[in-house]
């Protein structure tokens, strides 16, 4: 009996757990915008909830020269972070902050996605990037927001405030310790690659 209460607790603790981290796919940016275009290298979609503010971002990072919007201009050679909240709670959110360690630039929001601009966007370099809002309500969506970088993505989190509440949003894609490699490195890699693989065929 005691064997059978065990293994319900971790079935419902692991249910709990699944729920908690289910995957929202509601946005353009989860979808894979730029049809006829490369993929985003990386996207998907967060919950977050605290009382009664909740809601989910989208996300998707871009490579250089593959930001499919308009409105906003990447930083020439760097990743494109972008990000869209949607609100599903009671409680306005009022403001949106990517926490990062590592270096980003430019940062802004596009309007071709959204409805609900920011009133003012901050980029601390190595400590955060975020956007406020006179407030985004229930069931809306903000416009896309965006920052460049030249660091690839990991996995880290942010948070979502409205007047009296927080939330963190894990994971959420953040700029890492590793740069994006120039096209000239990408070559000599793919080279090296191609004389790897001859030189095991002629053996």
């Amino acid at each position: 009996m005691r064997a059978m209460m065990t293994r319900t607790s971790w079935f419902l603790a692991i249910l709990a757990l699944l729920l908690s981290t289910q995957v929202f796919a509601a946005g353009p940016l989860f979808n894979h915008p730029n049809a006829g275009g490369p993929p985003p290298v990386y996207t998907g979609s967060t919950p977050f909830a605290q009382g009664t503010l909740s809601g989910y971002v989208d996300y998707a990072v871009f490579n250089p020269g593959q930001f499919p919007y308009s409105g906003y201009t990447p930083t020439a050679g760097e990743l494109t972070y972008a990000y869209q909240i949607t609100v599903t709670g009671s409680a306005p959110l009022s403001s949106f902050e990517v926490l990062l360690s590592n270096p980003a630039d430019h940062i802004g929001h596009f309007n071709d996605i959204g409805t609900v601009a920011p009133n003012s966007e901050v980029l601390l370099p190595n400590t955060s990037a975020k956007w406020t809002f006179a407030g985004i309500p229930g069931g809306a969506s903000s416009m896309g927001l965006a920052f460049s970088s030249p660091t690839v993505p990991e996995l880290a989190f942010g948070s979502v405030v409205d007047t009296g509440q927080s939330a963190y949003v894990i994971p959420l894609p953040t700029p890492s310790s590793l740069f994006v490699p120039e096209p000239a490195s990408l070559g000599l890699v793919a080279f090296g690659s191609l004389l790897l693989a001859l030189r095991r065929r002629s053996r």
